[in-house]
C-alpha cells in the first residue's frame, strides 16, 4: 500500500508539472510550450534532491546546447541535406564529448539537433530558437522543482535514513548467522551481502540528491556524507568477519575463544538492530549497545590463550582467523559507536497521517 502511494502522488506531481508548465508558458504568450512542459517533467524526480539535481543539469546543458548549435550555424550556414550533416558533426562532437565526462550532459545534443533542423541558416529566426529553448528549459525547470517542492515534497534526506536502516537490518541479519558458530546455509550470506550493496548504491545516490536539498535550503542536516561512510565501514568489518568464518568446519576455534567470539557477534547483531530502530525513529534503551564488553571479552580470550602458550599448540589457520577476528571486532566496535552517534542525530522520519491518527487513537481504544 505503501508503494502504490507513493508511486499515486509521483504521477500526480508530473501531471501537475507537465500541465503546469503548459500553462504558465500560455500566460505569459510564449511559443516554448514543447521544451517547456518535456523539462518539467523530466526534472520532477521521486525528491526533491533530485528535483534539484536534475532541474541544473537540464539548465546548463540546454545553453551549451545552444551555443553550440548556434555556433555550428554560424559557421557552415547550413541550407541543404548535405552542409547540415557537417553542421550536425561540428556541433554534436563536443556535446557528445561532454556528454561522455559528465552525464548531466548528455542531453545538450538535443537543444543543438532542434536548433540545427528547425532553424537552418545563422539568421534571426535560428537565434531566436535558441534563447526560445533555453527559456523553454528554464521555465521547465522552475516549473518541476516549484512542483517537487510544493505537491506532496518528498525529501531525498528521508529515503537516505530509511535506506540506511535497512543496510544496518541486512548487516545485524549477517552477524546473526556468524553468531551461530557454524557453517550456513549455501548462498544465504552471498545473497544478504548482495543486498547490502544494492542498498549501499542506492544511499549514495540518495547522500548526492541530499546534498542537493541541503544547497537549496530545503534542509539543514550535513551529516549525510559521514552516515554513508560510517555503513560502508560496518558493511567491510562485516565481510571481513564473514570471510574469517568461512573455515569453521575445517578450521574451528577453539571453546575458549568460540564461545565469546559467539557472544560478541550476537551482541554486534543487535547493536545493528537498535541502530536500525533509531534511524526509524523509534524509542532505544540508553545502553542497548552491549558490544564493547562483549568484544573486551574476546580479546581478553585471546589475551589468556596467548598467556597460558596453548596458542603454540594451535594451527597457523586458527591463529589466523582468531587474530584476525579480534582486530576486525575492535574496528566494527569502533565504527558501530560511531553510527550510534549519527542515529541519534540524524533527523527522524514523519510519520504518515494514518500512523499518526492511529498513534493518537490507540490509548483511547
Amino acid at each position: 500500500m505503501d508503494n502504490l502511494s507513493w508511486q499515486l502522488r509521483h504521477a500526480l506531481r508530473m501531471v501537475v508539472s507537465g500541465s503546469g508548465a503548459y500553462l504558465l508558458v500560455f500566460a505569459l504568450g510564449l511559443q516554448v510550450d514543447f521544451s517547456a512542459v518535456i523539462t518539467a517533467i523530466f526534472v520532477t524526480q521521486s525528491n526533491v534532491g533530485g528535483s534539484y539535481r536534475v532541474a541544473i543539469e537540464q539548465f546548463f546543458a540546454a545553453i551549451a546546447g545552444a551555443i553550440c548549435g548556434t555556433g555550428a550555424a554560424a559557421l557552415i550556414l547550413p541550407q541543404d541535406p548535405v552542409s547540415t550533416a557537417i553542421a550536425l558533426v561540428i556541433a554534436l562532437t563536443p556535446l557528445a564529448l561532454l556528454g561522455a565526462r559528465s552525464p548531466g550532459f548528455r542531453v545538450a545534443p538535443i537543444s543543438a539537433v532542434i536548433i540545427l533542423l528547425e532553424g537552418p541558416g545563422f539568421e534571426l529566426d535560428t537565434l531566436t530558437l535558441a534563447l526560445d529553448r533555453v527559456l523553454g528549459v528554464a521555465l521547465g525547470c522552475a516549473t518541476g522543482v516549484v512542483v517537487s517542492l510544493t505537491v506532496f515534497p518528498a525529501r531525498a534526506l528521508s529515503a537516505a535514513v530509511e535506506t540506511a536502516g535497512r543496510v544496518a537490518a541486512l548487516l545485524a541479519r549477517q552477524m546473526q548467522l556468524l553468531s551461530r558458530n557454524e557453517p550456513s546455509p549455501r548462498g544465504e550470506h552471498g545473497a544478504l551481502a548482495a543486498q547490502v550493496r544494492e542498498n549501499l548504491v542506492r544511499l549514495g545516490n540518495l547522500v548526492e540528491e541530499a546534498e542537493q536539498e541541503r544547497r537549496g535550503r530545503s534542509t539543514r542536516y550535513s551529516g549525510t556524507p559521514r552516515l554513508l561512510r560510517t555503513l560502508r565501514r560496518l558493511r567491510h568489518d562485516t565481510d571481513m568477519l564473514r570471510r574469517a568464518g568461512r573455515d569453521i568446519s575445517r578450521d574451528p576455534l577453539p571453546p575458549s575463544v568460540a564461545a565469546p567470539w559467539c557472544e560478541a557477534a550476537e551482541s554486534a547483531a543487535k547493536t545493528l538492530r537498535g541502530i536500525e530502530r533509531l534511524l526509524a525513529g523509534e524509542g532505544v534503551p540508553e545502553n542497548f549497545d552491549t558490544l564493547t564488553p562483549a568484544v573486551r571479552n574476546y580479546l581478553n580470550a585471546l589475551e589468556d590463550i596467548r598467556k597460558s602458550g596453548e596458542a603454540t599448540t594451535l594451527p597457523p589457520a586458527v591463529l589466523r582467523r582468531m587474530f584476525g577476528i579480534g582486530f576486525t571486532l575492535d574496528q566494527f566496535r569502533r565504527d558501530a559507536a560511531d553510527m550510534i552517534e549519527i542515529a541519534r542525530g540524524v533527523p527522524k522520519p514523519r510519520p504518515s497521517p494514518v500512523a499518526a491518527v492511529k498513534a493518537w487513537w490507540s490509548p483511547r481504544a
